[in-house]
């Protein structure tokens, strides 16, 4: 009896070692990867569009003041943000303005020539710099996307 119990513990301890080495060999299970739920497009409300134009006024007074005392640097980065601030327009909330080939046009517009004035003042080329500076000015001005766009009550300010 005693060699009875002492073989069945032997071979139990065989296959809890086999049962062991069995899991160690298996390919560790890959996880499926994580499917992110798609980000709502977030668009830019009244109140937003507003500060965003703030930011331009800003920082296009800032390019004119440093392109006029030649700081190339700082007149590229506020040329820079001119950029960013054109790819943010097209995330205007009302489908209608942001879906017209005009708006697109402009803001893409803006974008080149604001990516034009900041290559050329990064170099000190001041005269290509001035070309673009008028582009954006165009596309902005009252022939360009403040002349259709404007909200009404800033233009009676």
């Amino acid at each position: 009896m005693r060699w009875l119990l002492i073989f069945c513990a032997v071979l139990s301890m065989a296959f809890a070692g086999l049962s062991v080495h069995a899991q160690a060999k298996e390919e560790p299970r890959k996880e499926e990867p994580k499917i992110e739920e798609p980000k709502k497009e977030e668009w830019l409300d009244d109140a937003a569009m507003e500060k965003l134009m703030d930011e331009c006024k800003d920082n296009w007074n800032k390019l004119k003041l440093n392109a006029r005392s030649k700081m190339g640097d700082k007149a590229a980065e506020a040329a820079d943000a001119l950029s960013a601030a054109a790819d943010k327009m097209l995330k205007y909330h009302k489908k209608e303005v942001r879906e017209a080939k005009d708006w697109k046009d402009w803001c893409a517009d803006l974008k080149k020539q604001a990516q034009d004035f900041s290559k050329a003042a990064k170099k000190s080329d001041w005269k290509e710099a001035e070309k673009a500076k008028e582009k954006i000015a165009t596309a902005c001005n009252d022939d360009g996307c403040h002349g259709k766009y404007r909200p009404e009550e800033e233009e009676d300010k």
